[in-house]
């Protein structure tokens, strides 16, 4: 089960990533640029995504994915961290990271060893 503590454990080990507060919850950004946001339920995470692929998502399961009216002209959703699966939203944590981060960081990321790591 994906809890605050794996997700933050994931976002950390990625390259240059620094935990921030942001409006009293902690975010996770690459050189100040957030892609990760922990909400104070606990359970939910806004995340960095492309327009296309928040709009897939939602579609999708909107039960775990959506889109609250603040940030419907900005490209990140709501995520239900209870209720997706495990690898999908470490892919999707590394994802939101790659959106932000250098390009140089993004290619040297070695994806399968971050989506194969302990909880």
């Amino acid at each position: 089960m994906n809890t605050v503590e794996s997700v933050r454990t994931l976002a950390l080990s990625l390259p240059e990533v620094e935990e921030r507060d942001h409006w009293g919850k902690p975010s996770f950004r690459v050189r100040n640029k957030i892609f990760a946001t922990i909400q104070e339920d606990g359970t939910s995470l806004i995340l960095k995504t492309t327009q296309e692929d928040r709009m897939v998502y939602t579609e999708m399961d909107p039960t775990i994915f959506s889109v609250p009216s603040k940030y419907s002209n900005l490209n990140y959703m709501v995520v239900r961290m209870d209720l997706i699966d495990q690898l999908e939203l470490r892919g999707l944590l590394i994802k939101g990271w790659s959106l932000v981060a250098p390009k140089s960081l993004v290619k040297n990321l070695d994806v399968k060893s971050y989506l194969e790591q302990e909880s």
